[in-house]
């Protein structure tokens, strides 16, 4: 019995050991202040959502330094559309999310503004992508 307890107690404290050692800090660089949202509206049925993926994979890549916040809006169902609309209020841009609520948009939103400032779909290939975000930050001095 007491080469039983020793061995639990071993395992436990290897398990503490090598539990605690996964937990850690991570540095998070930046300001944290978007100067533009880069918003997908989503259904898993859409075959032009579906052929935006690769592109915004893209896209978001090219502008992995850039103070944008890409995120997406899905409507594939109830729950996702209204865990999507909760988001987009948290972000206060429900309004331009109820007017653009077709799916396979890419809205760029000034957050500043709440406003949509231009609409970009599957027919924008991926360097047009980034050089209108690019020109939308820049336009708004970042």
């Amino acid at each position: 019995m007491r080469i039983r307890s020793t061995l639990s107690l071993a395992a436990l404290s290897l398990f503490l050991i090598t539990g605690s050692s996964l937990a850690g800090t991570v540095e998070v660089p930046g300001d944290g202040d978007p100067s533009l949202y880069v918003v997908k509206v989503h259904a898993d049925w859409c075959g032009a959502c579906t052929a935006l993926i690769p592109v915004l994979d893209e896209v978001r890549t090219s502008l992995a330094d850039k103070p944008v916040l890409f995120l997406e809006l899905d409507v594939t169902d109830a729950k996702r559309t209204a865990q999507s609309r909760l988001l987009a209020a948290a972000l206060g841009i429900e309004e331009p999310f109820k007017a653009n609520n077709q799916t396979g948009l890419v809205l760029l939103i000034d957050p500043g503004k709440k406003a949509v400032v231009e609409t970009l779909t599957r027919k924008n290939p991926a360097d047009e992508m980034t050089g209108k975000i690019k020109g939308h930050i820049a336009a708004n001095g970042k």
